[in-house]
Parts: structure tokens; sequence; C-alpha cells
């Protein structure tokens, strides 16, 4: 492990494609086995809002980024930013993106329509994705990209207007989503507020550090508070009770998560585990592949969940080693190389 990498984090990267591919698991085997959606394998559907935690760090870390180069060079290089934005999560995608659109081709089952998904317009373009099913939280996290940095390069020093900007991010998708008024809320402006919550703590670690002290110090009572309201919803779900929390919801809880990772040196350096800090380095192969393993199981004859789970994580694993040794790994050691490309 780097040295700058923060042990909870890690953690939290593993927690997250844990909770993802357990999810997605619990759905396969209830799809292959015609086997009704109750009890444990509802509770387990709690897993599908890991993609929020994933948000969260997402905009934490590059929040983090953004905001330092701005205190250190009274500005933000976007082409370095966008660059090696790219080169870290492109290559991975584009090399599951062809292999499934080969897949598609020798099936006969190839559209035009296809081709959206090389510019990750397939949630606007399309009324459903008719495969790579996860990528619409790979559209939301390409856009913001796009959008979070010249905003923070718009605000520049004045803390206010940031955390105004900020604050409107994360307000208006929530308000678009209560009011009812859109049902997809894959789309990125309904789902832009999560990311948004990672960078607002990253601004208020920066801009506003006493504020952010005193949030970790509320730590001891916020952080019990998150475990029982996710065991709560996870008990919820096993007893088939029709009640969940709104996603900006699931993004504060994910938030107290992500603040724990600053509280002291235990949390920064050793709160993780040689096994999640492997799980956390390949959990964006394991994103990207996990659907493909558990489409691979429904070909076999499956009796016990617990079975079914562990040859899924097998697959999945196999193929992601191979996916982040020989299309990720390389391309974030070139992105590292090139500075011609992405600046110094």
């Amino acid at each position: 492990m780097n040295a700058d990498r923060n042990a909870w984090l890690d953690s939290l990267r593993a927690f997250a494609i844990i909770a993802v591919v357990t999810c997605h698991s619990a759905a396969g085997f209830c799809d292959a086995t015609n086997h009704p959606r109750t009890g444990i394998y509802a509770a387990l559907g709690l897993g599908g809002h890991g993609v929020d935690l994933f948000f969260v760090l997402s905009g934490w870390l590059l929040g983090g980024v953004l905001f330092r180069e701005q205190q250190r060079t009274q500005s933000i290089q976007l082409r370095r930013f966008w660059m090696r934005r790219w080169l870290r999560t492109l290559p991975a995608y584009y090399a599951v993106l062809a292999l499934t659109l080969g897949q598609r081709f020798f099936q006969g089952r190839n559209e035009l329509s296809d081709l959206w998904y090389f510019v990750f317009a397939q949630t606007y373009a399309l009324s459903e994705l008719p495969f790579l099913g996860i990528s619409w939280s790979l559209c939301v996290e390409e856009h913001f990209y796009l959008l979070i940095a010249p905003l923070l390069l718009l605000g520049g020093r004045r803390n206010i207007l940031v955390s105004v900007i900020l604050l409107v991010l994360i307000l208006a998708p929530a308000c678009i989503r209560w009011s009812g008024l859109q049902t997809n809320v894959n789309q990125t402006h309904l789902r832009i507020d999560q990311c948004t919550m990672g960078v607002l703590l990253a601004h208020l670690s920066i801009a506003y550090p006493r504020v952010f002290e005193r949030l970790k110090a509320l730590l001891p009572v916020l952080l019990p508070a998150t475990v029982v309201i996710l065991l709560g919803m996870f008990l919820a779900r096993y007893a088939n009770i029709p009640f969940d929390l709104p996603l900006l919801a699931y993004a504060g809880l994910s938030g107290i998560l992500v603040v724990l990772s600053q509280a002291n040196d235990f949390w920064r350096s050793s709160a993780t585990h040689p096994i999640l800090r492997y799980i956390a380095i390949r959990s964006y192969s394991l994103y990207l592949v996990h659907v493909e393993a558990i489409a691979a199981m429904k070909y076999f004859n499956w009796n016990h969940f617990i079975f079914y789970a562990i040859a899924t994580w097998a697959l999945s694993i196999a193929i992601a080693e191979l996916l982040y040794r020989l299309v990720e790994l390389p391309g974030m050691q070139w992105r590292d190389r090139s500075k011609r490309l992405v600046g110094s």
C-alpha cells in the first residue's frame, strides 16, 4: 500500500464492492432459481446502496485533490484533471465494453444504439439499458468529472460561493426526486448530489477546518447512529416492511463513514486488512465484471445461495484480476509516466 493511501478509505471501498456484488448475487440467484426476492434476499438488496458510498468516496477524494491544487497554485488545470481521470477509468471500461459488444455481434443482437455507450450517453439516449446495466453509475461519474472541476474553478478561492454551488448541486437533484416529476433516478442530474456530498466534506475539511473538527467530534454519536439505521433498514427489508430512506440520506450516512477516515491515526493508517486492501485496489475491475460472472452462473444448477455466492465471487475475482493486471494497472502506470500528456 502506498504511503498516502488511507486505510479506512480502502476498507470502505472494499465494503462497498462487497455490498454491491452480494446484492446482485442475491438477485441473480433468485432469478436463476425462481425464488421470491423476500426475506434474506430482500435484505441483501440493501447492498445496492454501496454505489452511494462509492459516489461519496469519489467526491471526497477528487474534491480534496482539486481544493489542494487550488490552494497551492491558485487555479485548477482542467486538462490535467480530466486526462488523469479518463486514463484511470476509461481503459478498463472500454475493454469490457468491447468484449460485450463483440459478444452481442456474434449473437446477432447488436444495434446502432449500442454506440451511445462509447460516449456515456446511454442513460439519456435509451429508455433502458440492454446490457452493462451497471454502466449508469459510470455515466454519473464521468459526467461528474466534466462538471465539478470547472465549477470549482469558477468558485475560485471564494469559499462562500463554492459552498453555495455545492449546496445547489446537492439540493436540486434531491428536490427533483422528491417532486416525482422524473422516475429514472439513475440519470446524472438526479444522482449528482451523492458525488457532491463528498466534495462538500472535502470543502469543509480545507476551507472550514473548525466546522470539520466539530463534525469529527460528533462521530461518537453519529457513527453508532449510522450503524443502527443501516441495521434497521436491513431488518426492515428482511421483514418485507415497505420502507426505505431517501437517496440523500444514504449519501449522508456514507459521508459519516468517510469522515471517520480522518478521525485519528488508527483510522488513517491501520483500519484495514490485507484482504480488504486487495479487494479495494481491484474494486473498479470487480464492479465492471461481476455482473458477467453472475450471468455465467445461470448455466449451472444451484440449490444453495452460499455455494452460488462463493462461485460468483471466485469467478468475479479471477476475471477482475485479469482486467486489473492487463488493462487497469498498465493504464495507471502509463498515466503516471506520461507527463507530456497529463502535465507535471
